[in-house]
């Protein structure tokens, strides 16, 4: 399963899409205006050359005029017009030959040139040199020379430049109007881009910010009713992941709380009780075995002794059990004192020495040499084992063993009770005050809970295990000093 990314991710995943869309727009329009710029530039120059050309065209006309003003009129100032007219004229072709192209403009200009230096070799010569006196030699000069060689070359020069600089403007004028009809389109795209944006943000924010915000809302209001069953769905962005897990490990964290509440409150309220239904029990017991006690007398018949017999028995064990209850609710003191625990366990066998005998059971005391004492309460804990050890021996079988080792580690002192028998039907707890089943006809079921309080006091603790072979494995350990 993929992780789900957290907000700055993302915000840093959109930022550069937007960034990149900035550049593309910024790309599209700097190329637009740069073909637009370098279009609108190219129009200009072929325009100011088709602007030159027909100014040279007129020029030239006006020079010839001058030619003829000068070889046929005698004007005076003829011949000093025709020299600023080819100044003009040579300055334009300057114009030209700098503002063409290299190729097909540049032999345009050459030729334009090259056929008006043909025809300023004869203008020159009508216009400066001696009048030829032979009319038809002079109408041959200005006819047949002039105007039949220069000036239809020159004519053909123009033609040919008017014609190719008029084609590239017919050209440039369709590159602009591809420009303006493809322009709109390069506005477009990005509008198109910004709001298909705008739209996945959108979708962003309510798939992975807004919805599961509201879920969080709704189920930490569901939460706050006490409905702590329900956990917040982990949705969205890595942030409101990690609010949801924190909420759900909350309510469990509360849920835990509640219960052990509860269980506290039931145990309390169970802990108030028993004192008084103990005493309002205890008081009519003792009346009723008192009473037995004095009917019970030899003149009554087998039956009836044995009838008071038994009520006097039931009383005992209700007297019993009445008094662990009592003893198990009352708060322990640990009067604690450094102990041997091998006399402290040998002790404990030779009080149960009977029991075991009487019901075929052997005990063993494993490594009886070793040799450690602990800080303790000797009767509380002599209390605690003797129940456990007393259950061992009532649990298992005629001719069962119970082994009793005694051991200790780097941190904890154990105390390992192996039977034979059939093994517990529960798992006592710490803590509880609710007693365990028993199968014993006058036990009461508080021995584990009783062994269990005793050594959590001490700071260690019993842990009851199935053994493979068969039967019980008590384990109790306490702290090394």
């Amino acid at each position: 399963m993929d992780l789900p990314r957290s907000l700055q991710q993302i915000t840093l995943r959109y930022s550069a899409i937007y960034l990149a869309l900035v550049f593309c727009t910024s790309v599209l329009g700097a190329g637009g205006l740069y073909l637009w710029q370098t279009t609108t530039e190219e129009s200009l120059r072929l325009q100011s050359m088709l602007h030159e050309v027909d100014a040279m065209r007129g020029t030239l006309y006006r020079q010839m005029k001058e030619v003829f003003d000068a070889a046929f009129l005698d004007d005076p100032q003829a011949q000093s017009q025709y020299r600023a007219f080819g100044l003009q004229i040579e300055a334009g072709l300057k114009r030209l030959t700098e503002s063409a192209r290299p190729g097909d403009e540049a032999n345009a200009v050459n030729e334009l040139k090259r056929s008006y230096r043909e025809i300023y070799l004869h203008t020159d010569l009508v216009a400066f040199g001696p009048v030829p006196s032979d009319e038809h030699l002079l109408q041959r000069v200005m006819d047949i020379d002039l105007e039949s060689g220069g000036i239809r070359a020159y004519e053909a020069a123009f033609g040919q430049i008017d014609h190719l600089l008029a084609q590239q403007q017919d050209t440039l004028q369709q590159k602009l109007a591809s420009l303006a009809r493809y322009t709109p389109l390069l506005l477009v795209v990005p509008i198109l881009l910004a709001f298909g944006l705008w739209l996945l943000t959108q979708r962003f924010l309510r798939t992975h910010f807004l919805q599961p915000l509201s879920q969080v809302l709704q189920f930490t209001r569901v939460l706050a009713a006490g409905e702590l069953a329900h956990p917040v769905p982990r949705q969205g962005a890595l942030e409101l992941v990690t609010l949801a897990d924190a909420i759900n490990q909350m309510a469990d964290d509360l849920a835990q709380s509640r219960k052990a509440l509860v269980s506290a409150e039931r145990q309390a309220t169970l802990g108030s009780l028993v004192p008084i239904v103990a005493h309002n029990i205890r008081n009519p017991l003792a009346s009723i075995r008192a009473t037995a006690q004095v009917l019970r007398n030899p003149d009554l018949s087998p039956e009836m002794r044995e009838g008071l017999q038994g009520i006097m028995d039931s009383c005992d064990r209700l007297e019993r059990w009445t008094e662990s209850l009592l003893s198990y609710l009352h708060p322990l003191e640990a009067q604690r004192q450094d102990t041997a625990l091998v006399p402290l366990l040998t002790d404990l066998m030779a009080m149960t020495e009977t029991l075991a005998r009487h019901r075929g059971v052997h005990m063993v005391l494993q490594n009886p040499e070793i040799r450690l004492s602990a800080p303790i309460d000797p009767e509380l804990v002599e209390q605690a084992i003797h129940g456990l050890l007393v259950n061992s021996i009532e649990a298992s079988p005629p001719g069962g063993t119970v082994t009793i080792a005694l051991g200790a580690d780097a941190q904890r002192i154990t105390l390992t009770l192996c039977d034979e028998g059939a093994g517990l039907s529960y798992a006592p707890e710490a803590g509880k005050l609710t007693p365990g089943p028993t199968t014993k006809r006058a036990g009461t079921g508080l021995g584990i809970p009783f062994a269990l309080k005793v050594f959590e006091i001490h700071g260690g603790g019993v842990q009851f295990a199935l053994r493979p072979e068969g039967g019980t494995q008590a384990l109790l350990w306490l702290p090394h000093a």
